[in-house]
């Protein structure tokens, strides 16, 4: 059985020289080896930098090691937010690092674009180029790209290229923009719960607003058992039912679309009683393995999904034959 990761990341050294030339938000701080997201909420990078930058043969030995067989390599954050034309050649060069690596080991990478968002002509183009030139199978996005988001009207043609490309996106966190997150680090802020609260608000916006239907072909891959959502989706369709209005445009229940347009990833969430509530809820049919290498150790990830209860068929579900099936992933 082979293992298929859609979920790991890299940063090229592209954008570390570009949030190096920064000094606002986000901006590089070389000599404390601190990543600035906002000026309230700063990461030190210490080792997880040099890993994040490594795409050598210890990055395949990781792999190796813990029995991945395909990693879905992508950006983190950092490309979408910076000035336009500077996002323009981040985001090339990025790509080109991606491709670089598939050429050199085709059966053990994939990729997935990162897009310089803010100039939207530019991003369809981009993207076109990765999958139609490079041999991409996703594009790669964040939750907000600063004062904006995904969900914004004027992001409707990205979803609409991905959708006539034949990719999936897959939707990742990115730090909220609001003050309520502020003030408590950047655990806080992030991963602990700023992560997912961003992520779920972008999502269900681009829900409630209709781009599903507006683009019934399009696939969409969240994370960390889906953000929280498989839990709440009773309330959130018997709330929206129960409490009408007309600035909610979807034809369907929310739950419609997780069975139609959305699939899961196991990054980032060791919880067995999540990952039960997740397949109960969506079906493991809908869920795809995810390491979040390296911001998660891919041995604890393994061994925790190695004693989830499963059959061998759901077993390869879960690791290769949705990824392979339903999103085109190459086995």
């Amino acid at each position: 059985m082979r293992r298929i990761d859609l979920e790991n990341h890299f940063y090229d050294q592209s954008l570390i020289e570009a949030l190096a030339a920064r000094k606002e938000p986000p901006y590089y701080d070389r000599a404390a080896d601190i990543i600035h997201w906002t000026h309230d909420i700063p990461m030190p990078q210490g080792k997880l930098l040099d890993v994040l930058l490594d795409v050598s043969q210890q990055r395949l030995a990781v792999y190796d090691r813990v029995g991945i067989d395909r990693a879905v390599l992508s950006s983190s954050s950092g490309p979408e937010q910076l000035d336009p034309e500077v996002s323009i050649q981040v985001c090339r060069a990025t790509n080109d690092a991606i491709a670089a690596l598939i050429r050199a080991h085709p059966d053990r990478f994939s990729g997935s674009a990162i897009l310089p968002v803010k100039t939207v002509e530019t991003a369809c183009a981009e993207l076109e180029r990765c999958v139609k030139e490079l041999g991409f199978v996703a594009w790669h996005t964040h939750s907000n790209y600063g004062p904006t988001a995904p969900d914004q009207p004027q992001y409707r043609p990205l979803f609409q290229t991905a959708a006539d490309l034949g990719v999936y996106v897959y939707l990742h966190p990115q730090l909220p923009e609001t003050a309520r997150m502020e003030g408590l680090g950047f655990a806080f802020a992030g991963p602990s719960l700023g992560f997912t609260v961003d992520t779920m608000t972008t999502l269900m916006r681009m829900i409630l607003s209709g781009l599903f239907d507006e683009i019934p072909n399009l696939k969409v891959v969240l994370g960390h058992l889906g953000e929280g959502l498989p839990f709440l989706l009773e309330r959130i369709d018997n709330r929206t039912r129960f409490v009408k209005s007309d600035k909610i445009r979807c034809e369907h229940d929310v739950s419609y679309y997780f069975k139609k347009n959305i699939w899961v990833t196991t990054s980032g969430n060791m919880s067995a009683e999540a990952f039960a509530c997740t397949k109960a809820v969506l079906g493991i049919d809908r869920m795809l393995f995810g390491s979040d290498y390296p911001f998660e150790v891919a041995d604890d990830m393994m061994t925790f999904l190695d004693h989830v209860p499963m059959t061998q068929v759901e077993r390869s579900q879960l690791f290769c034959d949705n990824a392979v099936n339903q999103l085109a992933v190459p086995g």
